[in-house]
């Protein structure tokens, strides 16, 4: 009788000092602490619009990849900076087109002490287009404005596997033509817009 009272006493006490229940430790290996820096990398797919009335037309569908890092600083509340590129073909052969982006983004982050993460975020960007044939490149740049949602799963408190939508509305500014050594550079006001859709790998340290 004691034997079995003193068992009872000690899986007490192991109860009483044990912060997590099992359920509850399998919760927090799979919540990112609250604050710390993150980075990730994505296989992006590029739908782009753009007006064109001369050759080489570009096709508005393309790929690529896409490189951010950032800091939470609380559970809710992250800043990042991305920057992607991604090449579109052109229907005459041996011209590229590629497509780059600079971004500052904004992220509200839901669901906090959970492993499946949704979120909105918003931002500015930097975008350049520019189609290339041997020595020669035309380049048209500009700003605009980023917004997008998404969503990450964490398999652990480190790593995660999103999937990711943005949306940037671009005004291009400048265009430059580049031939070897000669380049001529001009203002022009042109609208634009990109639409990306990305499968995120993360990780938070």
């Amino acid at each position: 009788m004691f034997i079995k009272t003193g068992k009872l006493a000690i899986l007490a006490i192991l109860f009483t000092f044990t912060p997590l229940t099992p359920g509850q430790n399998i919760h927090a290996q799979t919540t990112e602490d609250e604050s710390g820096i993150y980075t990730a990398i994505s296989l992006m797919a590029s739908s782009m619009h753009i007006d064109e009335t001369g050759k080489p037309f570009i096709e508005d569908d393309g790929g690529g990849l896409q490189l951010e890092f950032g800091y939470r600083f609380n559970p809710t509340f992250a800043l990042g900076m991305s920057l992607g590129l991604a090449n579109h073909e052109t229907t005459e052969p041996g011209v590229d087109a590629l497509f780059s982006s600079l971004q500052l983004l904004a992220y509200y982050r839901f669901c906090p002490d959970r492993p499946f993460r949704p979120y909105i975020k918003g931002g500015i960007g930097g975008y350049g287009l520019t189609v290339s044939e041997g020595p020669a490149s035309a380049n048209i740049s500009g700003g605009g404005v980023v917004i997008g949602a998404g969503f990450r799963f964490f398999f652990s408190s480190h790593f995660a596997i999103g999937l990711d939508m943005t949306h940037n509305i671009i005004n291009y500014e400048k265009g430059k033509l580049s031939i070897d050594s000669f380049s001529f550079e001009t203002e022009i006001d042109e609208q634009g817009s990109q639409t990306s859709l990305a499968l995120s790998f993360n990780y938070s340290f």
